[in-house]
């Protein structure tokens, strides 16, 4: 699904102020926390959970169901990962089979409006960023291009 033409492609928020505070931070080092916060937290299978709890508690299957073409393998594995770093919480009840569900905490559900405007970004330049592969894949390689020794 694409935009349509009269979608407006300004961001209705300031990214200075927070570009300002990251310019103060060590977020390009692997040992800044921050850093190590993004490997958790910065990947598209993250943002769709993410996502895909903010419609309410999912169990598993749901989760599958919805977000289109993980694998059963990096479903759990970042169930796990939000799960392990605070952002959801999962609740097993005692039946044959068990039945497990997932929810996003507090601290989850605060990260849903960054990830929003994340998603609203994406949205909005789907034709800017189609155009710009389309233009690339179209033009020979140059050799121009530094390569690092």
């Amino acid at each position: 699904m694409t935009p349509s033409p009269n979608s407006n492609s300004q961001l209705s928020y300031l990214p200075q102020p927070a570009i300002d505070r990251i310019a103060q931070m060590s977020i390009f080092d692997t040992g800044c926390a921050a850093h190590q916060m993004l490997e958790h937290i910065a990947n598209k299978w993250t943002v769709l959970i993410v996502f895909a709890l903010t419609q309410g508690t999912k169990r598993y299957s749901e989760l599958k169901q919805q977000i289109i073409g993980i694998s059963p393998k990096m479903l759990i594995q970042n169930l796990r990962n939000l799960e392990r770093c605070g952002l959801i919480e999962r609740s097993v009840y005692p039946t044959v089979p068990p039945k497990v569900e997932y929810f996003l905490t507090p601290l989850g559900a605060s990260l849903v409006e960054p990830l929003a405007v994340l998603g609203e970004w994406a949205y909005r330049h789907i034709p800017d960023v189609q155009a710009a592969l389309q233009q690339y894949d179209s033009n020979p390689p140059s050799d121009h291009h530094w390569e690092p020794k």
